[in-house]
């Protein structure tokens, strides 16, 4: 997220995120979906990839993990 806020390319960071958000865990999940949320926009390509685990995470038994999820969908989404 530095290196973002640096205005350098993060490409290898997008990646990172979406490992880190198909992780089980709840704090990598945290960190990835942050990452996400501040690294992507609609726009991206890397969006596909991340789908399958924002459709799993919406169906979580932890309302913390869907509410990670529906953040994710609100800041990345567009109209």
């Amino acid at each position: 997220m530095f290196i973002h806020m640096l205005v350098y390319p993060t490409h290898f960071g997008q990646m990172e995120c979406l490992k880190l958000i198909a992780s089980p865990g709840f704090p990598e999940k945290r960190i990835g979906y942050l990452g996400l949320m501040l690294l992507l926009d609609e726009r991206q390509e890397v969006l596909m990839l991340v789908t399958n685990s924002i459709k799993q995470d919406l169906n979580h038994t932890n309302q913390y993990i869907v509410g990670l999820a529906l953040c994710a969908l609100g800041n990345i989404c567009s109209a």
